[in-house]
């Protein structure tokens, strides 16, 4: 069904053009050529590239409607350009030559998320458009998907995703990751200048107007406990990656032995291929899997199930529920895969499923989905096998921020569940997709929310704020997020079993510090509140220098409004220095939060008392200022400069 509303989509775009021919008979050689290479962009879906043609030949026709309306339609794929493009389209709203400039406004406010307003656009281009066939099916889809879209913005997560960078950069689109088992490698797809090869077109023929082929690249762990620690990409191998064919990684086994590949071009059908593994990243040639797998058809992802027999592939071809299906096969005695089977309609819809992953559990399942309540494009799904019914529970959409209203795909999980990968759209569109992680990976541990419902109020009245949420093992910021003015709230989504730092500042108050243990738990929701007030009770009191004649033998004569200290006081051995603490037990202070600022020196003195010291020293004070400021907005308001001799 896609391919046919696809190829009417095409005919209505052809059937446009020709409405519009008459207005462009005036146009010289040049420009003809430019217009038509935007043309083929544009329905190539390489909406950047068409925009930037139509933009400059807009600049030099700025009263040429088409080139207006072109310009304004590839616009709202822009991830940055979507109120450009509303700003440019709302000239040509309900016009009878450009009827579409409704439907892409109405696409440039779903891509915001503005959902019921895109919803009332969608509706206003049907009802003034007449838009039928394969137009009405399209938006009336869109629609639907805006529909989803409120009610998956209603419970949203306060989660933090990443983009890879490197190996993701503005250059190439990369996509499909592919984590081996112990999280040492990174393979993903490269699309772009990077790859093999020239621009191609369908046929394997150089052209400026074609697309780069795709390339399987490796990057490497850079060591260390951040998974987020990978290098820049490189090509895998010139046995693998070739310049007329596509090549694309799908998984690999948990046991790092089979790499599965899809192979695409002018002399190689759509199929899945495998490849062995020779040690680092060393991979022989692939050769196509035997059996009953590869078909005529589209064949485009495969992931082995942990017991090493169960192979699930994506496929369009004939005796599925419509477009790309997701199937299953089981590994024979002769080593070829057989008893090819659809996984059935829990899972495959009348729209695309794609991207099969199966944890290494063996019973949670991820797969990406046009239908299912998606918000927008591809989203990604969670679906569990109950042994005991022998069947498919219900699929559950992973939710915004994991989410999003352009394409979201290729979820994979390293094998302790700790980190998600997967592939998105959302920073540039046009297809050009990144890398992003997030943390925890699987469902099941996303769905053991723990939601912290910090409350701010200054003398009993809500106030603004700003709250930092840090690690406090590590000591890593994780987050920074502003209090709502009228209620005082913010909102966090906390890890079971973590332990967390949560620092609240309100202007000109000192900030409050809080630690938050989070137990453990599998499932269910477990909300944590806070209340956090300011008041006149809570400013700080005068700081206090001592008199000159009883300046500790430690300590340096050196007054409080010195900004510089002279070379005879610093040859003695004094410093501008932070500190952080100081007390008669020295056990009670937890420090470790600040280690993610600088190290932190402790000193014992004479007077029994113990001293906390940021580990830099300064000669100027307005150096030790900043890292002063720093200590504070760590959340560690007891920090003052003082000017110490060094032993």
């Amino acid at each position: 069904m896609l391919q046919n509303l696809r190829f009417l989509l095409c005919i209505g775009l052809m059937a446009g053009f020709a409405h519009i021919g008459h207005s462009q008979e005036a146009l010289s050689a040049p420009i003809k050529k430019r217009l038509y290479e935007a043309d083929q962009l544009f329905d190539l879906e390489e909406y950047i590239r068409a925009y930037h043609i139509y933009d400059s030949l807009w600049d030099l026709r700025s009263n040429d409607t088409y080139l207006q309306y072109k310009t304004g339609a590839s616009c709202v794929f822009r991830a940055t350009g979507r109120d450009q493009a509303y700003d440019i389209l709302k000239d040509l709203r309900g016009s009878k030559d450009y009827p579409k400039a409704t439907f892409y406004m109405a696409r440039a406010l779903h891509f915001k998320y503005q959902f019921e307003d895109a919803i009332r656009m969608y509706n206003e281009y049907l009802t003034t458009s007449g838009a039928s066939g394969a137009d009405r099916i399209e938006t009336l889809r869109l629609i639907e998907n805006c529909e989803n879209g409120v009610q998956l913005m209603e419970r949203k997560l306060a989660l933090s995703l990443s983009i890879l960078t490197p190996p993701s950069n503005d250059k190439n689109s990369q996509y499909s990751p592919v984590i081996a088992s112990k999280g040492e490698r990174l393979y993903y797809t490269n699309r772009g200048p990077d790859s093999k090869g020239e621009l191609m077109n369908d046929q394997t023929k150089t052209t400026d107007i074609g697309q780069y082929y795709e390339d399987i690249f490796v990057a490497k762990h850079q060591g260390g406990e951040d998974q987020f620690n990978f290098g820049e990409g490189k090509s895998i191998s010139d046995t693998i990656n070739t310049p007329d064919r596509h090549e694309a990684p799908m998984s690999v086994s948990y046991d790092n032995k089979i790499m599965y590949i899809y192979l695409s071009g002018d002399k190689v059908e759509e199929d899945i291929y495998v490849s062995y593994n020779q040690g680092d990243t060393l991979w022989t040639k692939p050769e196509q899997l035997k059996g009953d797998v590869n078909t005529p058809h589209y064949e485009g992802h495969a992931f082995l199930h942990p017991d090493g027999r169960t192979l699930y592939f994506s496929s369009d071809k004939p005796g599925g529920f419509g477009g790309r299906d997701i199937w299953v096969a089981t590994l024979k005695p002769d080593s070829t895969y057989g008893n090819v089977r659809n996984l059935g309609p829990k899972i495959n819809t009348e729209f695309d499923e794609d991207a099969p992953f199966m944890y290494s559990n063996g019973s949670s399942f991820y797969f990406s989905s046009e239908a299912h309540g998606s918000m927008g494009g591809f989203d990604m799904f969670y679906i569990k096998y109950d042994s005991a019914a022998s069947d498919w529970q219900e699929p559950i959409n992973l939710g915004y921020p994991i989410n999003t209203t352009d394409d979201d795909r290729f979820y994979y999980i390293t094998e302790d569940g700790d980190w998600g990968y997967f592939s998105s759209a959302r920073a540039t569109g046009e297809n050009l997709h990144d890398i992003y992680r997030i943390r925890p990976g699987t469902f099941e541990r996303l769905n053991a929310l723990v939601l912290l419902i910090g409350t701010v109020y200054v003398d009993d009245v809500p106030s603004a704020s700003i709250a930092t949420i840090y690690d406090n093992n590590t000591g890593d910021e994780l987050a920074t997020l502003g209090g709502d003015s009228v209620t005082g709230e913010f909102f966090y989504s906390l890890i079971p079993g973590h332990q967390y730092k949560i620092s609240v500042l309100v202007d000109g108050y000192p900030p409050k510090v809080d630690n938050i243990d989070v137990p453990e738990m599998n499932q269910g929701v477990l909300r944590i509140e806070r209340r956090y007030d300011f008041g006149t009770d809570s400013l700080p009191g005068p700081i206090v220098f001592p008199p000159k004649d009883e300046v500790p033998p430690s300590l340096c004569d050196v007054g409080p409004d010195r900004e510089e200290l002279t070379e005879e006081e610093i040859a003695s051995g004094c410093y501008f220095r932070v500190q952080v603490g100081a007390y008669r037990n020295p056990g009670r202070f937890d420090y470790q939060f600040l280690r993610g600022l600088d190290e932190v020196d402790i000193k014992g003195y004479e007077d029994g008392i113990t001293r906390f010291l940021m580990a830099p020293k300064f000669t100027k004070r307005s150096e030790a200022d900043k890292l002063r400021m720093k200590c504070i907005a760590a959340g560690e308001w007891d920090a003052w400069i003082t000017v110490r001799r060094q032993s």
